[in-house]
């Protein structure tokens, strides 16, 4: 069986996973929050945002015995507003880091890109099962 495995479709697809996670994207602010009961809090930042191109963070979060918050898992991603499409450029844990491009951001890691895009993927449709829903988080928070 032959998959059609292109940049384009799935950059589509996770772009429309994305807004089923945060369906207001396109007019959310600069911070999100999502809880689901038994599970860890989602959060999402914007790190850069342009007409055509949001940049986010979404991050799993959660609490250390000692009661320190901390970052068990980061993605970051690109979103281009103008044609409905994302993707990852980033991933971060505690026990691995990895990145679409090279340091000097001069080289772009096919093999990076697509695992992470797929890894994206994946996390998004596991938030979906889940019941993740981000919301703006309000200034009184």
């Amino acid at each position: 069986m032959t998959h059609d495995y292109s940049f384009e479709n799935i950059h589509t697809r996770i772009f429309h996973r994305l807004l089923d996670v945060i369906p207001d994207l396109r007019t959310i602010g600069d911070i999100g929050l999502t809880e689901v009961d038994g599970l860890m809090p989602l959060t999402f930042d914007v790190l850069d945002r342009t007409h055509e191109k949001l940049t986010i963070a979404l991050s799993h979060i959660d609490r250390h015995k000692s009661g320190e918050v901390f970052t068990s898992t980061e993605m970051t991603v690109a979103i281009y507003l103008d044609r409905d499409m994302a993707e990852a450029l980033t991933y971060h844990d505690a026990y691995m880091s990895d990145s679409v491009y090279s340091p000097r951001k001069n080289h772009i890691d096919i093999l990076a890109k697509r695992a992470l895009n797929d890894s994206l993927y994946t996390w998004l449709g596991n938030l979906i099962s889940e019941g993740y829903s981000i919301k703006a988080k309000d200034h009184d928070e």
